[in-house]
C-alpha cells in the first residue's frame, strides 16, 4: 500500500459504499470502516439495509473516502472498486478486534455480529483503487482520476 493511500485511510474514518438494486437504482450509504494490512476494508451494517441487501445479491461495491473539510483544491480521495460480501465466520473475531481498537462507543463482539443479530461485519477485497488529481489541457483545468493500485 502507498504511503498516500495510507495516509487517507488513517486520517478519514467514514466511507461512503455504493452499490445498486436489482432495478439498477444507485444506493450510497457513509460507513465507519477500518482496513487491514491486505488493503481489505471493514464496517459494521445492519442486514436489512439497503446497501446490505445489495451486497448480498452482486458483492459488487464502489468506495470513496475522502476528507470533506479540506480547503478547496487541497481534498485527495479515493476511488474504489471493490468485492464485497459478509466477513466468514473463521476471520471474525480477528476483524472484530481490529474493528474495536478503532471504535469507543460500539463494540462489537459475536453476540452482535452473527446468528439472531440484526448486524453483520462486511469486508470489501479492493479491485482497483484510484486517487484524484488534476491536469490542464488547453488552458482548462481537469480533475481526474489516477490509478494507484
Amino acid at each position: 500500500m502507498s504511503v498516500e493511500i495510507k495516509n487517507i485511510l488513517s486520517a478519514v474514518r467514514y466511507a461512503t459504499i455504493s452499490t445498486v438494486d436489482e432495478q439498477g437504482k444507485a444506493w450510497a450509504a457513509p460507513v465507519w470502516y477500518v482496513f487491514d494490512e491486505k488493503n481489505t476494508l471493514y464496517w459494521w451494517s445492519p442486514i436489512n439495509s439497503q446497501h446490505s441487501q445489495n451486497i448480498e445479491r452482486s458483492g459488487e461495491v464502489y468506495i470513496t473516502i475522502f476528507n470533506s473539510t479540506a480547503p478547496e483544491g487541497e481534498g485527495l480521495g479515493l476511488y474504489i472498486r471493490a468485492n464485497a460480501k459478509q466477513v466468514p465466520n473463521d476471520k471474525l473475531d480477528k476483524i472484530i478486534e481490529l474493528y474495536n481498537s478503532t471504535t469507543t462507543q460500539f463494540k462489537l463482539n459475536r453476540a452482535n455480529t452473527t446468528s439472531n443479530a440484526p448486524t453483520r461485519l462486511y469486508q470489501a477485497e479492493l479491485i482497483t483503487i484510484q486517487i484524484n488529481d488534476g491536469t490542464e489541457t488547453d488552458g482548462f483545468y481537469q480533475d481526474i482520476r489516477r490509478n494507484v493500485a
